[in-house]
């Protein structure tokens, strides 16, 4: 076997076949900046598979994308000197489709809020001016792009309005104090709702309706403590802008629910009657909608601050049943019933200071 020449051996080791081609961005088969077809041609790969890469890991996270970027700023092209000006071109065209897709999506979410506050008008009349502003400059203008702004402010704004979702500006807790019970109407804001029933004039009988728009936070309305009050609430909870309330307000996940008289319910919507039939006592129906807050309905004592204890005095308790000591030893059978014995004290002693206050005015005493 022949020896090969130094020569020889140099000449094999740069062959085209067996040298590593450098990574540069492909100017042919591109799809945007080609960095997808420069990788599949510096790395034998079929590019197709290559941005199915890209594409799951810009929607699994926007890494992909991220990197993507970073390819396409650092990686020089194939042709750099006859493509650099290209390049600029699109990264230039790239950044202002940006910057203008972010302005648009604050301008949305501008209007929608304004809407929920009850500032459509605002809105409105916004619309109108650069509406007008647009139809002046049309001639100079001469593109459909130009009431892309116009769309960005109507679009929120009549989802919201139609939705139904409406908000008081006020942050802090709103206490509502009627002197005499009569039909009305109540809008939350941003903070807590209070409406305290303790002190108002109640009607002997005959019913009340009271149409309260609850916000994102709950909602208390006080009941007084020595007379019996039938109670039907009808609600409405808005799951999907409970959960974007949540994230409005920061208290984590917000889990809306209706408690009547300690009865606990969840759910988007449905009805709770409290206080047996109704005959000589007064009737309040509630008719209760909520951007994710929750309502409680039920009386209270002077002492007790409802904001404060909403959930006076508590839920019934049920006393935990004798467990099961079957195929235990001795000892640990005794230990067993023993630390059962403490906490069955402790439940008794709470189920009869909390389980008769629980129906309130209208049940057994």
């Amino acid at each position: 076997m022949a020896n090969l020449s130094p020569e020889s051996a140099t000449t094999a080791h740069h062959s085209p076949g067996l040298a590593a081609m450098p990574l540069l961005r492909s100017r042919r088969g591109r799809w945007l900046g080609g960095v997808c077809s420069g990788l599949g041609r510096g790395s034998r790969a079929r590019t197709a598979w290559i941005r199915v890469g890209f594409v799951a890991a810009t929607l699994a996270g926007g890494l992909g994308l991220l990197v993507y970027m970073t390819c396409w700023l650092i990686v020089p092209l194939d042709d750099a000197a006859e493509e650099d000006g290209d390049s600029r071109r699109t990264i230039v065209v790239l950044a202002q489709v940006c910057a203008a897709g972010m302005g648009l999506l604050s301008l949305g979410a501008i209007a929608g809020v304004a809407t929920v506050f009850g500032f459509g008008w605002v809105v409105l009349a916004l619309g109108a001016a650069v509406l007008a502003a647009i139809l002046a400059a049309w001639p100079r203008i001469g593109s459909v792009w130009a009431i892309l702004p116009l769309i960005a402010l109507a679009v929120p704004s009549a989802a919201v309005a139609g939705y139904g979702v409406r908000l008081d500006p006020r942050t802090g807790p709103l206490v509502i104090r009627p002197r005499i019970l009569h039909p009305a109407a109540y809008q939350a804001g941003l903070g807590t709702t209070l409406i305290d029933l303790r002190r108002t004039q109640l009607p002997a009988t005959g019913t009340v309706s009271l149409h309260i728009a609850g916000g994102l936070r709950r909602t208390i309305v006080a009941l007084p403590h020595d007379q019996c009050v039938r109670v039907d609430v009808r609600y409405h909870i808005s799951p999907l802008v409970g959960v974007l309330a949540a994230t409005l307000v920061r208290h984590g996940m917000l889990v809306p629910a209706v408690v009547v008289f300690g009865s606990l319910r969840g759910g988007a919507s449905g009805e709770i009657v409290h206080g047996g039939p109704l005959d000589a006592r007064p009737q309040l129906k509630i008719d209760f909608t909520s951007l994710g807050g929750s309502l409680y309905v039920r009386d209270y004592p002077d002492s007790v601050r409802p904001n404060l204890a909403p959930n006076w005095p508590g839920f019934e308790v049920h006393p935990e049943p004798s467990p099961r000591t079957k195929g235990l030893r001795k000892r640990a059978r005794q230990a067993l019933l023993r630390s059962w014995s403490e906490r069955l004290r402790v439940e008794l002693r709470s189920a009869r200071e909390v389980n008769p206050l629980i129906p309130g005015p209208c049940g057994p005493r």
